[in-house]
């Protein structure tokens, strides 16, 4: 029963962050034609990391890990100011919906796993 806590806490954090970082990138897709808008990120990487360590040094991660939001550093400056690049844009939308599907199964499993043994194997 152990992954119920800490285990679950961090992929509830990972499942969380994915769902803000989609907002982002779409948030990013929406103001493509925007002059001097600036493309955001969502970073959380550096939490989850550190929070596995705790985690690997037998703490408890924290019940909310915090997922920042910032301008993107870099890219191609367009003249009217704005640097969304669509086709990066549209690579990080796939990568994140491949990281959300995959943490949703893998829940899944592990939920289902408990449901088992609730049920006592049947």
């Amino acid at each position: 029963m152990n992954w119920i806590g800490s285990d679950y806490q961090l992929m509830k954090q990972a499942i969380n962050h994915s769902v803000v970082n989609q907002k982002v990138i779409s948030h990013n897709l929406s103001n493509i034609d925007t002059p001097n808008f600036r493309a955001k990120q969502a970073v959380f990487e550096q939490t989850l990391n550190n929070e596995m360590r705790l985690k690997l040094a037998g703490g408890r991660p924290s019940e909310r890990a915090a997922t920042t939001i910032m301008d993107r550093a870099g890219g191609a400056m367009r003249s009217d100011g704005n640097n969304v690049d669509l086709d990066y844009e549209m690579s990080e939308l796939a990568r994140n919906q491949l990281q959300y599907e995959a943490m949703m199964e893998q829940l899944n499993r592990r939920l289902g796993g408990l449901k088992t043994v609730i049920r006592g194997g049947r």
